[in-house]
């Protein structure tokens, strides 16, 4: 089975999620994992790194421990003990805000911890995107180039910034943006989860409107498709579900060189 789907949505609330994985048309496994907790608001994208041992395994890790977390299977000393550690650093933050950090801190060590026990997975590392809505607050979490985008009212924007070498380059203006798709390190991470004993990661809040459809994805995704075509095939209306598939299928049809996720929100 090469793809993987999911919907979820509660009864009278607000969020309505889908999301889909694909194994894409060159690769013989898929290293991408994603989180639907409706009832947490809560949903999450990680791409294992390519070129690492076993980044299926790290992206899995990833979710499992965020799942665990929000679930109450991770012991009350952890959670107070990481909850301690990452407070500090968010200025003013909701209980569910401090949650998600101290989540993915978590899943940075467990990934960590068995990449540096063993060297079956040595090196091994995921990206993530992680979105957490509570009220009219989005708060997000990422580390790496998976991405979330926000579609309002008819226009698509990316949110996250890629920690990537090409992104350096295109801050620093050391190349010209015509020249990303043929920059030859385009694939080349700066951040991940699972590198080093600490996650180092970015957050950030935004308000949230009726009718806003969130994105998050892998670079499977953007790396096939330019930002143009997904909005064109975002604003071709039908369910959440059906534009899951038109995107999937999409970058399958461009290459679907790498595996490709896809996680729809609307609010």
């Amino acid at each position: 089975m090469t793809r993987s789907f999911q919907e979820v949505g509660l009864e009278g609330a607000k969020l309505h999620a889908c999301a889909l994985s694909d194994v894409g048309r060159v690769r013989s496994r898929n290293e991408d994992a994603y989180l639907l907790m409706a009832e947490q608001n809560l949903f999450v994208v990680a791409d294992g790194m390519g070129g690492h041992q076993r980044g299926d395994v790290a992206s899995a890790l990833c979710i499992d421990a965020i799942r665990d977390w929000f679930t109450g299977k991770v012991s009350d000393e952890t959670m107070t003990r990481l909850g301690n550690t990452v407070r500090g650093l968010l200025g003013r933050p909701t209980p569910g805000e401090t949650d998600l950090v101290a989540a993915i801190e978590f899943a940075n060590r467990i990934i960590f911890e068995m990449s540096t026990a063993s060297s079956a997975f040595r090196g091994m590392g995921t990206t993530v995107v992680a979105s957490y809505f509570h009220g009219s607050t989005l708060f997000v979490v990422f580390s790496g180039d998976s991405r979330i985008y926000r579609l309002r009212k008819g226009h698509l924007h990316v949110l996250s910034s890629d920690h990537s070498l090409l992104n350096e380059y295109l801050r620093l203006k050391m190349i010209h943006p015509s020249e990303a798709r043929s920059f030859p390190h385009r694939n080349v991470i700066m951040k991940a989860l699972g590198l080093r004993e600490r996650a180092d990661v970015e957050f950030f809040r935004r308000r949230v409107m009726p009718g806003d459809v969130y994105l998050l994805c892998s670079d499977g995704l953007n790396d096939m498709l330019e930002d143009e075509v997904i909005e064109a095939i975002l604003n071709q209306g039908g369910s959440l579900s059906q534009r899951t598939h038109r995107l999937i299928d999409a970058a399958l049809v461009a290459g679907g060189v790498d595996n490709v996720t896809v996680s729809l929100i609307e609010t």
